[in-house]
């Protein structure tokens, strides 16, 4: 293959930042094996290739070999020491002497600071390079234990235009609450998510494939169990679908059926998230819940490659991720210091009312049918997501809000951190603070109901006169946040203040204050 310009140029980046420790960083489907084929090329000396998976070692060492002999070293592959190239399963080595190298390239580093790969990067200290999608890992952390620098070869985005990748169309649904359930590793824990999620009720997921997928379709479910249930639904309405889990023994032979159409659908338990290159994939169903911008990347990247005859690629976001890490084409900031990833970009979109396109906030009419936006149109734009198990297309509206505004208290859950550190995530993100009643549930302000609108009165009073502020504050605040003045419960709820002994200040007594406050 020739190399594509934005390739060309990332690997002399690389090579000029190696005494760095660098991670090149390029969107599934960009041809992140062939710029690592590249760097051994150009890179001299002895090369130690690293993945946590086999279909990913031998993946690499059928590019390499390409390049120069190359080594297995897998549990049933006998070794070849004199190549100059060692394809090692991290598995596998953790156990064995570590053979000489010049240079370590990790293929999926987002995986590097697990202790297995910690573990053989200590034995041999030399320059690293990381390839990946997707720079953090799955809890969103950084890597600057392991590498010093981070060489984006392109965005989605860009690749995008320029036809190496296809852009998905996605429609989407609710986000389950899954408040109080633990996050581990990066993502809910998954018996807690299949008890929870699997037995809610959800979208029709044959019904909706039926309905908008089309072609070649990957699903992504939250268990091994899951899975199995959702292939059988599809055989059980005449579509052929093959289950696909870490025990399958053919898991080759029903790839290649899924790549040959013979099979129309392959449901999975992750599997199918990483080193599978499969251009020809048109659709993926998400039926997996997830708190992991990592592994939502993963799951979409697989539809995006482009291919002859491919016009198109689907999302049928059941598990309503996108309310919650948005497009796989919008750009974060990538870092190495630990923060969580894109956890502060904004989504950046809306959706055509006429055909239901998403586009950016910045168009001014629709790409695709022409329509003009206006105060009008835009406003029209935030009902369009469905009720419980409907999928609609995806838009940047209250829905997004309140399934992000859920997320942050997911995490705060989990985490065990205080209540006020979801609400200055939220602030991050939206740029206001979010409004909740009782429950701690978002409001609507344009379609609040009237107790809500009386939670927040009363919380905003009670908060001016433990200040000792003047009752109007609150008022005021209100009419910010809502828009009209409040009516209709305003007597009623400075009784029930009065009768808790919260009453207005009448005068600056300091001392008196403070104590009142601090209780």
């Amino acid at each position: 293959m020739t190399p594509r310009p934005y390739q060309l140029d990332a690997v002399d980046r690389v090579k000029a930042s190696l005494a760095s420790n660098p991670i090149l960083v390029a969107p599934t489907g960009s041809g992140k094996t062939v710029m690592g084929r590249m760097l051994v090329s150009e890179i001299p000396g002895r090369v130690l290739w690293l993945a946590h998976r086999r279909e990913l070692i031998r993946q690499a060492a059928k590019e390499l070999s390409s390049v120069d002999s190359v080594g297995l070293i897998l549990p049933d592959e006998f070794p070849n020491m004199l190549a100059r190239i060692q394809a090692a399963s991290t598995c596998t080595l953790i156990r064995r002497e570590v053979p000489p190298c010049d240079v370590v390239i990790i293929d999926e580093c987002h995986h590097s600071t697990s202790d297995s790969y910690m573990s053989i990067l200590e034995r041999c200290r030399v320059p690293r390079i990381g390839l990946t999608a997707t720079p953090f890992r799955l809890d969103g952390q950084g890597l600057g234990a392991v590498f010093g620098t981070i060489v984006v070869a392109a965005y989605t985005d860009e690749l995008v235009e320029v036809g190496y990748l296809v852009a998905p169309k996605v429609y989407c649904g609710h986000t389950p609450d899954l408040r109080g359930i633990a996050i581990k590793r990066g993502d809910y824990e998954v018996g807690k998510l299949a008890e929870r999620y699997t037995e809610a009720t959800h979208a029709d997921i044959v019904k909706t494939w039926k309905e908008k997928g089309r072609g070649r379709t990957v699903a992504f479910a939250v268990n091994v169990d899951h899975s199995l249930r959702i292939a059988a639904a599809f055989r059980t309405a005449g579509v052929r679908c093959e289950h696909l889990d870490a025990n399958s023994q053919d898991r080759d032979e029903i790839l290649d059926r899924l790549r040959s159409g013979e099979t129309q659908i392959v449901s999975n338990c992750m599997i199918l998230t990483e080193g599978v290159d499969i251009p020809e994939l048109e659709t993926a169903i998400i039926a997996r819940p997830t708190a992991s911008l990592c592994l939502h990347w993963q799951m979409i990247g697989r539809i995006m490659r482009a291919c002859a005859g491919k016009v198109g690629a689907v999302v049928l976001d059941h598990a309503g991720n996108h309310h919650v890490h948005g497009l796989v084409t919008r750009r974060i900031d990538y870092s190495l210091d630990g923060k969580l990833a894109g956890m502060n970009e904004p989504l950046g979109l809306k959706s055509c009312p006429a055909c239901y396109l998403m586009c950016s906030v910045s168009s001014q009419c629709c790409p695709d049918c022409g329509h003009e936006f206006t105060v009008e149109s835009v406003e029209s734009c935030e009902s369009l997501v469905g009720g419980q198990g409907e999928l609609t297309e995806f838009v940047d509206n209250f829905e997004f809000k309140r399934e992000s505004w859920r997320l942050f208290e997911m995490q705060r859950e989990a985490y065990g951190f205080s209540p006020n550190w979801a609400g200055y995530r939220y602030k991050e993100r939206f740029g206001v603070w979010p409004l909740l009643d009782d429950s701690r549930d978002l409001i609507d302000p344009k379609n609040a109901q009237i107790n809500q609108k009386r939670s927040v009165y009363e919380g905003l009073l009670k908060t001016a006169r433990l200040r000792g502020w003047k009752d109007g504050w609150a008022a005021h605040r209100f009419k910010t946040q809502f828009g009209t003045w409040p009516v209709g419960f305003v007597k009623h709820v400075k009784h029930k203040l009065d009768a808790e002994g919260i009453c207005p200040i009448e005068s600056e007594n300091w001392e008196h204050l403070n104590n009142r406050y601090s209780s």
